[in-house]
């Protein structure tokens, strides 16, 4: 079998192979100088890493015979291969080539076949319906291309492309190496293609330090390979394919696409290009895309059609090691929040600190939870946990009584931005208080009992007696074993509460007790009454005196007098602390028969009682009594007399006469 390609294609490269695990790709140190395989398709050609364009010219692959393209794989890692070019033809009025695609995996078995009709691309994704393919097992791919003798009638110009598609957002490393005075070995230089809709991108690409290792990169180039919502390149299974002049060195007329290169010649974008000057230096493109290949915003493609299609060239100067790069387009950092902070803590708890996190870009890599309590001088870090609905939840253990603790939540996506969020609480013991009465129920006058107790010695516990709102505080100090008592007389009948509370200290948090109840019952009354006459004439005066039991001081006592005609009038008087009362010198105005009643109000710490009713009858005076018979004796008197001087004054006259 020829080991050279049979219409003048040589082997391109040496074997390389190319692994990519969780986002990391990982190249081996040596490469592999002769292709392995197991079967023979006729002429072929091994490309010895995937990321250079393989020109088929018209002719080369004639009407009946195929050729074979060999290249070394990864298991896992995902290609972007396609084969187009002139040969591709919508027009149904010309004669069309019809190139079918077989795929054999490293055993030879057939993996896959394309047999569209004539003129139309083939689909070389895992399946017809996938932009890429993934194999399932590392190691050379065969891709036979045969000119179908039945249905093509041509034999046009094409391109073979295997490439390792990359997404945005996410780090990888490679093994990088060029040794002083050597050509560039496939260990110099590497490839990459990835897809955006971002019309800004960070090319971000960190160079080992020494002593670590020791190398200078030569270039690390960015080239806009297509934009199909501008007519440049085309779309596959919704994927770009490149403007195919652009794999190939040569620059668009908008000077803006193509120039693809993976050597120090040839055309370079200043603006999309970066480079070391020593060792170690790491190197960033930051590129945003040009106007004209943006547009502007109205272009009739649709939304699905305005992806850039870019490949990476990352090309070592002198020394080795392994670098890592990211094609970064997400700028924006997560959204993150701590739900319901706490503010404290208790010394026996472990704390619950639960987040909400989410990124709608490129994707949460981490949530994670700092905590210290030496205000940041150390601190603990642990991965937070997905829960659900984009809620993370971790576990700060018991901490000691009077600490602070300040903890930080860290939200990074794949991209590596990142936001903070920061709470903090504070750390002590338990208080627990418990208090019991000597009795629920007292009368007015009588003490209650408190016994309590706090589990915290040695400290001033404050008795919070309330009724109706009002309260009454009183403190007590409780020994050493927390144990403290109190007796209180209530001056107020009714519902009592009383409540044993303690502010806390610097390792202590405030505490209290339960709260109990106890009541205060009314002190039954009873007042006596009586006066010093029981008949008396007018303007003489009344003294009323009585009893009040129990007796105490300045009880108000009210006595109600009722006159002859039913009508009353009521005069306040106190108790002495004896309990006795007076009223001096009560002057009636009414003759008739009076009524006195003597009541105790009720108040907040008393019955009200009422004694029985007392009466006594005001007179007429002697004068009074006798008035009529008095003036009807005057008259009669005064009739006399005057009847005796008239008679005399007659007879006076008679005599004259005479």
């Amino acid at each position: 079998m020829s080991r050279k390609q049979s219409e003048g294609l040589t082997i391109i490269m040496l074997l390389f192979c190319l692994s990519l695990t969780q986002g990391v790709t990982t190249l081996p140190s040596k490469a592999v100088t002769q292709p392995q395989f197991i079967h023979d398709y006729g002429n072929w050609t091994y490309i010895s890493k995937p990321g250079l364009p393989v020109k088929i010219n018209a002719g080369n692959i004639s009407i009946g015979n195929n050729h074979t393209y060999i290249c070394n794989l990864k298991a896992g890692a995902k290609y972007h291969i396609y084969f187009y070019g002139d040969w591709v033809d919508y027009d149904p009025l010309t004669n069309k080539t019809d190139y079918d695609i077989f795929v054999y995996d490293p055993t030879g078995r057939e993996v896959s076949m394309h047999t569209e009709s004539a003129g139309l691309p083939e689909h070389l994704g895992t399946t017809v319906y996938d932009p890429f393919f993934i194999p399932e097992t590392s190691g050379n791919y065969s891709f036979v291309i045969r000119n179908d003798d039945k249905e093509s009638r041509g034999a046009k110009a094409g391109t073979f492309m295997i490439i390792e598609h990359l997404e945005c957002n996410r780090w990888y490393e490679i093994f990088i190496s060029r040794k002083p005075g050597e050509e560039p070995f496939e260990d110099a230089y590497w490839a990459y293609e990835f897809a955006t809709s971002s019309e800004r991108i960070e090319v971000l690409v960190e160079v080992p330090d020494p002593p670590e290792a020791y190398l200078d990169m030569y270039e690390a180039q960015l080239y806009l390979m297509a934009n199909p919502s501008q007519g440049v390149g085309t779309m596959l299974n919704g994927m770009p394919l490149p403007w195919e002049l652009g794999l190939y060195g040569e620059m668009h007329d908008s000077g803006i696409y193509g120039g693809y290169r993976l050597d120090a010649e040839g055309f370079r974008h200043v603006n999309a290009s970066a480079s070391c000057e020593y060792y170690g230096q790491d190197m960033l493109i930051d590129y945003v895309l040009p106007s004209a290949a943006a547009g502007t915003g109205n272009e009739t493609s649709s939304d699905a059609n305005r992806l850039f299609l870019y490949h990476l060239a990352l090309i070592a100067e002198n020394g080795e090691g392994v670098i890592r790069f990211m094609f970064k387009t997400d700028f924006t950092p997560p959204s993150l929040s701590i739900e319901n902070p706490i503010e404290s803590a208790y010394s026996d708890q472990e704390v619950d600190v639960t987040a909400h996190a989410y990124d709608g870009e490129s994707g949460l890599k981490s949530v994670l939870l700092n905590y210290t309590t030496t205000d940041w001088e150390n601190w603990t870090a642990v991965e937070m946990s997905l829960s659900e609905n984009d809620t993370y939840v971790a576990k700060i253990p018991m901490q000691s009584p009077g600490s602070t603790v300040k903890y930080r939540v860290t939200a990074s996506d794949m991209a590596g931005n990142m936001v903070q969020q920061e709470n903090s609480y504070v750390v002590k013991s338990k208080t627990d208080m418990s208090i019991a009465l000597s009795k629920t129920v007292l009368d007015s006058g009588e003490s209650i009992g408190v016994n309590g107790w706090i589990s915290h010695g040695s400290v001033t516990v404050t008795l919070d007696y309330t009724w109706q709102n009002t309260h009454f505080l009183r403190t007590v100090l409780a020994d050493s074993d927390g144990h403290f008592t109190d007796e209180f007389t209530p001056d107020k009948a009714g519902t009592w509460t009383v409540t044993a509370k303690w502010s806390g200290n610097q390792e202590c948090f405030p505490g209290s007790s339960n709260t109990v109840k106890f009541t205060v019952e009314k002190v039954s009354t009873s007042v006596t009454c009586s006066v010093n006459k029981a008949t008396m004439v007018t303007g003489e005066t009344v003294d009323v005196t009585g009893y009040v039991l129990p007796a105490e001081r300045n009880m108000k006592v009210i006595l109600r007098f009722t006159k002859p005609d039913g009508t009353t009038i009521e005069r306040e008087t106190y108790t002495s602390s004896d309990g006795s009362y007076e009223l001096i010198a009560f002057k009636p105005g009414v003759v008739g028969r009076w009524q006195v009643q003597a009541t105790v109000s009720e108040d907040e710490a008393h019955q009200s009682s009422s004694s029985s009713k007392v009466n006594f009858v005001v007179n007429e005076t002697w004068l009074n009594q006798y008035k009529l018979y008095i003036i009807g004796a005057a008259v009669a008197a005064i009739i006399v007399v005057s009847i005796v001087i008239l008679l005399s004054r007659k007879k006076e006259e008679i005599e004259e006469e005479e």
